[in-house]
């Protein structure tokens, strides 16, 4: 008998330990969690493979959020901008694959990149009435200052009870094709004026910003406006993601062409709030989803059926590696085209705006538009000598940071040092082996990219316009009308640019 009742007591202490250790779980479990997922640069709708590996495509982008959805229904998916321009494919298809990829995804909120913009506004807003997703911005306007397109300044999610504030901020306008429909507005007082009336409309738990600028300037955002908990911005490089703590904190910044994704879980209870963040990669060891790769494979298909004609024979490979510092063979290439298109006395082509090299081979209406890929449109001007030579200062006062706006030339030579002061790096400038006449008139050929003032380029805006933009062709029809006329292409270093290091 005291043994049956020892058993029974045994049994009731097990039962309470058992029932207590639940009650623990439970307690360690009944936070709330949200989860935000976030990408950007999606530009191809295909894996890319180059050195840094096999990475991205739609399909596989679609598994790896899939996963995270079946996991936590209470999820977020945030796109941060660049889905056109910039590569072949983005050049020739301007974006619009993407978009319906992402609508068979279902993300649910995007911002915009300033390449976004390479084909000018109205296919902005094609892409956008083709979206069926919301895209945001809190800093771009139309000219009478009404939010670009009419999108939302902010937007608030409520997944599972927290409230999750979103701002969309774009930054470096002035390196895309921007036409007098979009204005760019002050990053940090567009964001304090989105944050006052969201808080204004509604209690948040989270506030985040999606932003399309470098990380000196994100940091600059999260001391000047407090209430940010986290920013998730462009691509810092093709291989690697970072995830950067500020103030206690964070900058998240997944890899370029969808090579990864940054998974942001919400905790909430109570009152307290954690952030806990993940990578996840979107490489060769994510399985494809079997409907968007079809998808995929179709525009391929396509690209390689409208792309693979042979216009001319290349004799010697055109190396792009250099363009943003000195002289290249495919500057020299791009730059003739220009000048020869319209007999100009000279031809410029800003170096950032050359995006591929190309084998020898035969040279294919692909490998123009790998080298050209954002149509800017080939227009001639009349340029004073004296703008020229500003020009020309400005093209080399930003080397030392590999600048996008270093000039490839065509009927011209110039030498510049390296290492002296911005704005006296220039030496000697030859057009026709003479020197630069600066009270003489030129004519050049350029992107309306560079006369419009991208790259900063500004010192165009008192020129004369000869032939503009809505009677000019793009940049690589130009390119391939010169290289059907060539036939046999064989560039090399002619001592257009010349460096001194002293």
């Amino acid at each position: 008998m005291r043994r049956l009742v020892f058993v029974l007591l045994l049994l009731v202490v097990m039962m309470s330990s058992f029932m207590t250790n639940e009650l623990k779980v439970e307690a360690k479990d009944n936070s709330r969690k949200a989860t935000i997922l976030y990408f950007n640069d999606a530009h191809e709708v295909s894996p890319v493979v180059n050195d840094y590996g096999d990475r991205g495509g739609v399909a596989r982008l679609k598994t790896a959020i899939d996963k995270v959805r079946e996991e936590n229904k209470h999820t977020v998916v945030a796109f941060g901008g660049d889905l056109g321009g910039g590569t072949l494919f983005g050049g020739v298809y301007q974006g619009f694959p993407i978009v319906e990829a992402f609508n068979r995804i279902n993300i649910d909120i995007a911002n915009f990149g300033q390449h976004d913009f390479d084909f000018g506004t109205q296919v902005t807003k094609e892409l956008m009435e083709e979206s069926e997703f919301p895209w945001i911005s809190s800093n771009l306007t139309d000219p009478e200052g009404k939010p670009f397109g009419d999108v939302a300044t902010y937007q608030i999610f409520n997944k599972r009870g927290i409230k999750i504030g979103v701002i969309g901020l774009t930054d470096d306008m002035d390196t895309t094709t921007v036409d007098d429909q979009v204005e760019q507005q002050d990053i940090i007082q567009s964001a304090q004026t989105a944050v006052a009336k969201m808080k204004q409309a509604k209690k948040v738990d989270v506030i985040i910003a999606l932003t399309q600028e470098n990380l000196e300037k994100d940091k600059r955002l999260l001391s000047a406006v407090p209430e940010i908990d986290a920013v998730f911005t462009e691509e810092k490089a093709e291989n690697q993601s970072f995830i950067y703590e500020f103030d206690n904190r964070y900058i998240f910044a997944p890899e370029g062409n969808i090579g990864s994704i940054i998974r942001l879980d919400i905790h909430k209870k109570g009152k307290d709030i954690r952030l806990n963040p993940e990578i996840i990669k979107v490489d060769h060891t994510v399985p494809e989803d079997p409907e968007l790769k079809a998808f995929a494979d179709y525009y391929e298909d396509k690209l390689e059926e409208d792309l693979g004609q042979s216009i001319a024979q290349l004799e010697t490979p055109l190396i792009n590696q250099e363009s943003r510092y000195q002289e290249t063979n495919i500057g020299n290439f791009v730059a003739d085209s220009y000048r020869s298109y319209f007999n100009a006395d000279i031809g410029l082509m800003n170096g950032g705006g050359i995006r591929a090299s190309v084998p020898v081979g035969e040279f294919t209406l692909r490998d123009a538009y790998s080298i050209l890929p954002f149509r800017n449109k080939v227009i001639m001007a009349t340029v004073t000598g004296d703008t020229i030579r500003v020009a020309l200062e400005h093209g080399v006062s930003n080397v030392e940071n590999l600048s996008g706006g270093f000039l490839q030339v065509s009927g011209i030579k110039y030498s510049y040092h390296r290492n002296k002061p911005k704005g006296s790096r220039v030496d000697y400038i030859l057009v026709k082996n003479e020197p630069l006449d600066l009270q003489e008139n030129y004519t050049i050929a350029m992107p309306n990219y560079i006369f419009n003032g991208g790259d900063g380029f500004t010192m165009f805006s008192q020129s004369e316009l000869v032939v503009d933009e809505t009677n000019a062709r793009t940049d690589a029809e130009v390119l391939i009308e010169y290289a059907k006329e060539l036939e046999i292409i064989d560039e090399t270093i002619e001592g257009r640019i010349t460096v001194l290091e002293n």
